[in-house]
Order: C-alpha cells, then sequence, then structure tokens
C-alpha cells in the first residue's frame, strides 16, 4: 500500500474557495528564477491584491526576475531576508515550490492561522481548460515541449507552462476552454497540488529514478508526489507510462492506460521504440514513424524514450498522429544546456549538458558519446546513491574532473580503476582546462554533472552558462 507524506495542515483545504484578491493582503514567498514567482505576482497584482515579495537571495540574483514586474506596483520587497510580519500579517501565502517542508516562515504563517497555496494551485483552480500533465525523473521538460510542438504544429490551441520555467498563470483568462495547458510538473509542484485532488485530462510519466531525497523524506513519498499527477483521474482520461522494464506495474490509476517504450509492452494502446523508429499500435492498427522523421537531436538513445511518450500523449489529444506533427519532430532542436554542443577547443568538442542532475541523465549522456570523453561531475548532494554513476563513469570516460559536495563520494567509488584518470577541482573554469590538457584530439569534453548545481552557481542555467563562456573563451584563444 501507498504511504502519503505527513499532511502540511497549512495548505488551504481544497474545499475552501479562495478570497477575492482585490485588497488580499499576499506574500509570495520566493520570487526565484524560473518563471513561477513571477507568475503569480503578475496574476496577483493584475487582480488588484496587495502583494509583498520576499525571498533569501540578493537582488543581484534575481535582477531577471525583478525586471519582469511592477517593483512600483508592490507594498513590499524584502530580499536577503524574511520578516515575520510578512507571514502572520498577510491573509494568503504563495509558496515557491522549492521551500521544503517545514520551512520555519511557513510554520509561523500555519499558526497565525494564514492558508498557504502555490502558483500551480491557483493556476489549477483557475483554468478552465483541458490540462495535459508531464512528470517523471528525467526528460520531461524534452517530452512536454515535444507535445506541445506537435500539437501546435496540428493546429491545436496549446499553451506551454509549468516546471519548464513558464508561468501560464498570468495570461490563464487568455485560454480558451477547447485549450489545452501543457505542464512540467515537479514532485514539489504535485505534493502541494494533491491537496485539489488533481484529474488531468492526459497525464504522462517520463520514467522513474531516485531523486531529491534531501526535500522529501525517503523514495516512497518522491513516488507518492509522482503518483498524484495519475491518482485522481477518472476513467475517461488517460495516462501514458513507461510499459518496459519493472515500472509498469507502479503506475495505479482508473485512467485509460496507454504504454511507450522497449518491448514487450503490456496490452493497450502502445507506442514501441524501434531500432529504425516507432511503431504505434492501437485496436489491432498500426502506425510506423521513421527514425529519419525526426531531427538529428531526436535519434539519440536518451531522446527516443521522450519521442515515444510524446507521440502516445499527441495520439490522446488528436486521435492519431499526423504529418504536421511529424514535421514538428523534424524541426525539433535540442532544449538549452541538455547535450547541447558548444565549441570546439584544439580538437576537442565541448558539449553542455548542465540541465543533466541526476545520475540516470548523466548515464544517458555518457553512452551517447563515441570516442575518448572526459567528463565534468559532481555538484550538490541530494542523498542519491552514485554508484550506478560511477560505474557508468569507468565504463565511459577515460579522465573525469569531480567538483562540488559529492567529489569526494565519487572519488571513493572511482578509486579502484586502474585506466580512469580522476582530479577534483575547487571549480569549473579549472576542470576544463584540465580535460582540455588531458584530452587526446577528437575527444569530448562533457559537462554531465549527475547533480544539482551548488556554490557558486545557483541553478543548473547559471551552471552551463560559466561553461557556454568558458568554451568561447577558451576557442577564442586557441585561435
Amino acid at each position: 500500500m501507498e504511504r502519503s507524506p505527513s499532511e502540511d495542515k497549512s495548505r488551504l483545504p481544497a474545499d475552501t474557495a479562495l478570497p477575492p484578491f482585490a485588497g488580499l493582503r499576499v506574500t509570495v514567498l520566493g520570487l526565484g528564477q524560473f518563471g513561477g514567482g513571477v507568475g503569480a505576482v503578475q496574476f496577483l497584482l493584475d487582480r488588484g491584491a496587495e502583494v509583498t515579495v520576499t525571498d533569501l537571495r540578493p537582488q543581484e540574483q534575481l535582477s531577471e526576475s525583478l525586471a519582469k514586474i511592477r517593483i512600483d506596483r508592490l507594498c513590499g520587497l524584502h530580499l536577503g531576508k524574511h520578516r515575520e510580519q510578512d507571514f502572520t500579517d498577510a491573509e494568503l501565502i504563495v509558496v515557491n515550490p522549492a521551500v521544503p517542508p517545514g520551512n520555519r516562515y511557513v510554520m509561523l504563517a500555519h499558526q497565525a492561522g494564514v492558508p498557504l497555496t502555490s502558483e500551480i494551485a491557483l493556476f489549477w483552480e483557475q483554468a478552465r481548460c483541458r490540462k495535459l500533465v508531464v512528470t517523471g525523473t528525467v526528460g520531461k521538460s524534452s517530452t512536454t515541449t515535444l507535445i506541445h510542438r506537435c500539437l501546435i504544429a496540428a493546429g491545436v490551441p496549446a499553451y506551454l507552462g509549468g516546471n519548464i520555467g513558464v508561468s501560464l498563470l498570468p495570461v490563464v483568462d487568455e485560454i480558451p476552454s477547447e485549450g489545452w495547458a501543457v505542464l512540467e510538473l515537479s514532485s514539489f509542484q504535485l505534493s502541494d497540488l494533491s491537496r485539489l485532488s488533481p484529474q488531468p485530462d492526459v497525464a504522462v510519466v517520463t520514467n522513474f529514478h531516485p531523486n531529491h531525497l534531501d526535500w522529501h523524506r525517503d523514495l516512497a513519498e518522491y513516488r507518492w508526489a509522482k503518483r498524484s499527477a495519475l491518482r485522481w483521474q477518472r476513467s475517461d482520461q488517460v495516462a501514458v507510462l513507461p510499459g518496459d522494464g519493472d515500472e509498469a506495474g507502479h503506475w495505479w490509476t482508473d485512467a485509460n492506460r496507454c504504454w511507450f517504450g522497449n518491448g514487450p509492452l503490456p496490452s493497450g494502446d502502445q507506442v514501441q521504440i524501434l531500432e529504425e523508429g516507432f511503431l504505434i499500435a492501437s485496436k489491432g492498427l498500426q502506425q510506423r514513424i521513421s527514425i529519419e522523421s525526426c531531427s538529428a537531436d531526436l535519434r539519440m538513445p536518451h531522446q527516443r524514450r521522450n519521442v515515444a511518450a510524446a507521440i502516445a500523449a499527441v495520439r490522446q489529444v488528436l486521435g492519431g498522429f499526423p504529418d504536421e506533427s511529424i514535421t514538428a519532430l523534424k524541426d525539433f532542436r535540442a532544449l538549452p544546456h541538455r547535450f547541447e554542443r558548444v565549441g570546439e577547443v584544439v580538437g576537442r568538442t565541448l558539449i553542455n549538458d548542465s540541465k543533466s542532475t541526476t545520475p540516470e541523465a548523466a548515464i544517458a549522456a555518457l553512452k551517447c558519446c563515441s570516442g575518448a570523453v572526459w567528463l565534468i561531475c559532481g555538484g550538490r548532494d541530494k542523498g542519491v546513491d552514485l554508484s550506478e554513476f560511477a560505474a557508468a563513469i569507468r565504463d565511459h570516460a577515460h579522465g573525469v574532473a569531480l567538483m562540488g559536495e559529492t567529489a569526494p563520494e565519487l572519488g571513493r567509488l572511482l578509486s579502484e580503476s586502474k585506466q580512469l584518470v580522476v582530479e577534483r577541482h575547487p571549480g569549473l573554469e579549472e576542470a576544463v582546462d584540465w580535460c582540455i590538457s588531458g584530452a587526446e584530439t577528437g575527444a569530448i569534453i562533457l559537462l554531465s554533472p549527475g547533480c544539482a548545481s551548488d556554490a557558486p552557481f545557483a541553478n543548473y542555467e547559471e551552471r552551463g552558462n560559466r561553461f557556454r563562456a568558458i568554451a568561447a573563451k577558451r576557442a577564442e584563444t586557441a585561435r
């Protein structure tokens, strides 16, 4: 039997109507850098709320987010610290999903009787359109983007949002009832959304691997959060699920199930991954999509699973996979920081895969490389087992530069390898230079950390952008 996490009684109960926003004193806890906080502020200001924003980050780290809101319309802006009265005197708190359970200021609000909500919960309650949710451990952003582009190409009014860095909350009233909100949702967002018993019209699970165990109590709670995308679905709705390996039995739902993956798959609607492309099977009918119909970026092994999941989801919306959607597959380019070729330095190719924040994502990146690989990896310790990552490094890399909190543990796991060159580095620039000097001509220098970012980087984007800048500078110097 699945076990739910301990309930946060300070959250706004699902059957409690939201108060009118006009004149409501609202504190937004965590402006953040990925769109949700900004979207909530814009939405609330447009509806006449009295908004205070508070974030522990200093102003210079939030400059891009601050540029997108009308600071002069805020009742308060407190950066670098929180003030107790912003939580005890408010009438509603909007909490950034990354704020962990038990946060001191969240508990202060609870003790003062102030209800809490989130950006995605506000959107879910306000939206009257149909909803397609994508979750999983890796591949969420690529799969969500693929689905959105395939629907747009087919002429469907579709809107991309959620954890991908775009908030649909400010435009929620502009989305028609026949439109689709295509939402990437993290386990953090789903944990909060679970109080509303969400019933997405289509839910997609890309995969499941241990992650975020520094935020969730344990693996069972992490899986519980992911299952929130499926738990309350009805029989007239659809769940798109991985059907290979041992995952099929973990995703319980009353919805109609469509499977994807490498065969054999459970009976029913399927999108099977073949060497030559994809085989769609539904009610005795078959459709084949050649791998040649996909862009070069989508032909990589790790991307094929994302394509299969996207095809399955689009079919559920459209009743088939039309030629217009195939065109979208052909034109797709990898998203930034996802196995992105960023330059060449003295015959060494530099690839930015900074979005690889889990061991499984980094393992997939290693398997995509041909020839000698010099890997830059490591980062914040999220309590995840790194032994399989270390085994993949031993199998696929010639050299490895270790960084961050996980460097000691990865170094220990790699210490018995006789062929692998391993060295710890204090910064990204030193790691890149060490790889360039050690690698042979034709080698790949791959930033695929397998871990979340840690100091001095605020997030994977900042880490990837720094890698890009170093690559450009080294390429210019080598000319």
